[in-house]
């Protein structure tokens, strides 16, 4: 080195170390810690049982052909018809059939002019809603059809019509047919006087609308991306992923006000009147926080409000829209039915129903939820209220329809009060009673976990349960047993079977079927645990009993058997074995007193922890 270049570098050591330092001393409590984290290995907090591990969500009771429609379509306002063609892609459900569902009316059919798969145009046949049709896909895992349509808008204020310039264009266009998870094709319920009893799947959208220039929409993805056609037309272009359905209301007369929310939802209000709009905006400022704080952030970025004229359907709910009509302005209505609509952005929307068998679910639930809202705006006093208008209406249930029950399915309902009162009232105070029993931390978790786990799902009842079960941390019933409550029975009570966490050696371990308590005894599954431990575990034919083998002893249990046989002795542990879901579940006592391991329950935390005493190999002691 050269003594210019270390004359340079004395300096520089010289400037560096007193500011180095002060670094030290400003900063020595950051850096202890650090030194001291690097000393020891973290110690991470037990954390109690995780449903999830052993739980996976229930299927939804639509199975999913990953359907994607490409919709080219064009309004011809002067005729009052969607004339245009349905580009569909989806996965071959391998059913002999294929089908379509069309929800128009019968005094206003919407026609399907040709339905081809590749260059050849296939026969097809209707009944009601159903268009069916042979299967071209053979073996293909994924198929596609190309569906000509032309739709009469009815001129009236239907729930797909056009009144006083506005159109509301909601089940517009044939879509793919539901099944079951076996498979089975759903056959969509007979419409009736209320109710919508319509069978959806979710689908991805590619769209494209025509319309004439000077016309507003919004829809269940946005305004969309609009471009001026020649003829006096323009084109909108519109793109979503798992929608229930795909709707439209527009009008030359619409305005329409842009409206962002946290944490990232953008809402598109449109009415013909900017006063309404204001009065609009002011709801949804309160209502929209709300839900999100109870329910979670909407699984979507962009809504729709749209307000349609006089005379027209009351207010209904499709796929990210909320749509009522201008009436409601008057006697504060639009109080109470803008955050019903609202509310069903997350229920029967984010995540849906068979609406005509289960629709308690969503309709009692966004009932609940204006309570919600009238909390949150107007304080205790008003909601309380609102709930002691639903406990008159189950009251009149009650003396006029003793034997009917929230699992009566829409077309059984004999008038619209008994729908009414069933469906939404009592199915509010369902969920009322639920918040009551749990509270509202535990209520709060449910509903953000039923969001989370089933968004894009269609569920039902035992749905419901499964993640009531797993904010308790055990195995819940209420909602299956519940709708079959006659109306003039008090709803039963939340039961629980709780769950244990289990940790073997050490180590959380989360078999397929969960520990539980059961008759203030903790139950573990047998052979996932005994493995767990080292244990081979078979079932003998011969002896018709389970053989537990490992550490050079064989030891022998009958099914439901209060003792083992051990090196020719009996070894009692008291509890009967159990079964649940085809597996056997033994009581912790054999695992201490047979396998010999040690064995300790902690009931305040509802852990089980078990593991060999030092230098034992296992067998009774």
């Amino acid at each position: 080195m050269k003594p210019l270049h270390k004359t340079s570098l004395l300096i520089c050591l010289a400037i560096l170390i007193p500011f180095a330092s002060a670094a030290v001393v400003l900063n020595w409590q950051t850096i202890a810690t650090w030194i001291s984290a690097l000393e020891k290995p973290e110690v991470r907090p037990e954390t109690g049982v995780d449903p999830f591990s052993y739980d996976p969500p229930i299927p939804s009771l639509v199975k999913d052909l990953k359907p994607h429609y490409r919709i080219r379509a064009e309004l011809h306002t002067s005729e009052a018809k969607i004339k245009g063609t349905v580009t569909l892609d989806f996965d071959n459900p391998g059913t002999k059939d294929l089908r379509l569902f069309i929800y128009d009316y019968k005094w206003s059919p919407m026609s399907i002019t040709s339905i081809r798969y590749k260059d050849k145009s296939l026969p097809f046949n209707r009944r009601q809603a159903v268009v069916q049709f042979a299967n071209p896909l053979g073996q293909e895992k994924r198929g596609t059809l190309t569906i000509q349509f032309e739709n009469s808008v009815p001129r009236r204020g239907t729930r797909f019509g056009v009144k006083d310039d506005i159109w509301t264009l909601t089940t517009w266009y044939p879509m793919l047919g539901a099944q079951n998870q076996s498979g089975q094709w759903y056959e969509p319920p007979q419409r009736i006087d209320f109710g919508d009893p319509f069978v959806y799947h979710y689908g991805d959208y590619d769209i494209s609308f025509i319309s004439p220039q000077g016309y507003k929409w919004v829809s269940s993805v946005g305004i969309g991306e609009s471009k001026p056609l020649e003829g006096n037309r323009q084109e909108v272009h519109y793109n979503g992923k798992k929608l229930l359905n795909f709707a439209l209301v527009g009008s030359p007369l619409y305005q329409i006000e842009t409206v962002t929310f946290a944490p990232n939802l953008t809402v598109d209000i449109a009415s013909i009147d900017k006063r309404n709009i204001a009065r609009i905006k002011n709801i949804a400022e309160t209502v929209i926080p709300t839900y999100t704080e109870w329910y979670g952030p909407l699984p979507y970025q962009r809504v729709s409000i749209a307000e349609t004229s006089t005379g027209t359907t009351y207010a209904m709910e499709y796929a990210n829209m909320a749509i009522f009509k201008r009436d409601l302005q008057r006697n504060s209505l639009i109080e109470h039915w803008l955050p019903h609509e609202i509310a069903h952005l997350w229920w029967y929307n984010s995540v849906a129903t068979l609406e005509a068998r289960y629709g308690w679910l969503d309709e009692g639930l966004v009932e609940r939820s204006v309570v919600h809202y009238q909390q949150a705006r107007y304080g205790d006093s008003q909601a309380e209220s609102l709930l002691a208008d639903y406990r008159k209406d189950v009251e009149r249930l009650s003396q006029r329809f003793p034997y009917g029950k929230l699992g009566k399915e829409l077309h059984q309902f004999t008038t619209q009060d008994e729908f009414h009162w069933t469906w939404y009232s009592r199915g509010a105070l369902l969920y009322e009673n639920l918040r009551q029993q749990v509270g509202d931390d535990a209520y709060k978790r449910f509903l953000q976990r039923v969001q989370r786990s089933y968004h894009g799902s269609v569920i039902g009842p035992e749905h419901l349960d499964q993640a009531l079960g797993q904010v308790l941390q055990g195995e819940a019933r209420y909602f299956v047993p519940n709708i079959e409550k006659h109306n003039n029975e008090p709803f039963a009570p939340v039961t629980l079977v709780p769950y244990v966490t289990t940790v073997v050696n050490g180590v959380s371990f989360y078999p397929q079927v969960p520990s539980r308590i059961t008759d203030q005894t903790a139950y573990l599954p047998l052979r996932d645990v005994a493995e767990e431990l080292g244990y081979k575990v078979n079932w003998s034919e011969e002896k018709a009993a389970i053989e537990v083998k490992g550490y050079g002893r064989t030891i022998w249990i009958k099914e439901k058997s209060t003792y083992a046989e051990l090196d020719g002795r009996k070894v009692e542990f008291g509890k009967r074995m159990i079964e649940i879901e085809g597996r056997t579940l033994a009581p912790l006592a054999f695992f201490d007193q047979v396998l010999g391991s040690e064995a300790e329950l902690d009931e305040k935390s509802r852990t089980v922890k078990l593991r060999f005493p030092s230098g034992k190999t296992g067998g009774g002691r």
